[in-house]
């Protein structure tokens, strides 16, 4: 189990690359679902079916990595050039909406030991059975955060066999937090939950968030964010033929073209970029 969060408005979502490792083997049996309710509610509720949503695509970093053995019998080895991964959702059904876009800052912020910053996740749910009380136990566990004290950064991994560039946090993650968002003190996503060390009770743990600023391939994971500009996506735009701003924003100029098909009076397909969730843009050479 872990964590998954909205990036760009249109399903991209951003996950810990070991949360969903065996979609590549199994997906067909094993589904990845979103959890996403807006409701203020009172006693115990069911969660509505359309919250549960699988996932049409899921791509991760990989890079060949030194085998003899796999080399002797001709085959290649691979493992994630970084714990992090990217999920596409399909559309939602009427009960449920897609879960807020969180602000991602793929660069421009470095980690500095001592700096404060917060992880969020739903540690330990389970879906195990999806009757009436495993949800209403679910919806009572709900959201967990943890702030912690960053000690240390690790470029190049903490380990020959673990290369993610992390930094290092003084904080208590508990399992299920994995892939949740670390965010910094502008509210901004600087990195991923990747793992934990477990710790007596009553003493501080140590977690390692997935560190975005160089993190590799990292762009082609988030393609439509603005790399400079937390809130911001690239985007095509419809707009009437008398300026304004768009009717309407798309994640790619084909979903575009049918937005405009059906409609009753002539619109321009422009690309922009665009702060998520809201009308303001900007135009873009294209």
């Amino acid at each position: 189990m872990g964590t998954a969060f909205h990036v760009d408005g249109f399903g991209g979502f951003l996950t810990a690359y070991h949360v969903v490792d065996f979609a590549k083997e199994d997906r067909a049996s094993r589904p990845i679902l979103f959890h996403s309710m807006h409701a203020v509610v009172y006693g115990t509720v069911g969660i509505p079916s359309d919250c549960f949503v699988p996932a049409t695509e899921v791509i991760a970093p990989m890079v060949d990595v030194m085998d003899p053995l796999a080399a002797l019998r001709g085959e290649s080895v691979q493992q994630p050039a970084i714990d992090v991964a990217s999920l596409r959702a399909s559309g939602t059904g009427p009960g449920a909406r897609a879960p807020q876009t969180l602000p991602v800052r793929i660069s421009g912020w470095t980690p500095k030991p001592g700096e404060i910053v917060l992880a969020v996740g739903f540690p330990q749910l389970d879906l195990s059975e999806l009757n009436d009380a495993d949800q209403s136990t679910l919806l009572s566990e709900g959201m967990y955060g943890a702030y912690g004290r960053i000690v240390a950064i690790h470029p190049d991994g903490t380990s020959s066999s673990n290369r993610t560039p992390v930094f290092e946090v003084e904080s208590n993650w508990p399992s299920g937090m994995s892939g949740g968002p670390v965010f910094n003190r502008s509210g901004e996503v600087v990195g991923i939950v990747s793992r934990s060390l477990r710790v007596d009770p009553g003493t501080m743990g140590v977690g390692y968030a997935a560190h975005f600023a160089i993190a590799p391939d990292l762009p082609r994971l988030v393609p439509l964010l603005n790399g400079c500009s937390p809130g911001w996506r690239s985007c095509w735009g419809v707009f009437r033929r008398s300026g304004g701003s768009p009717t309407s924003v798309h994640a790619s100029r084909e979903d575009a073209e049918m937005a405009v098909a059906g409609a009753s009076e002539p619109q321009e397909i422009k690309p922009i970029s665009n702060r998520i969730g809201t009308a303001d843009f900007m135009a873009l050479a294209g």
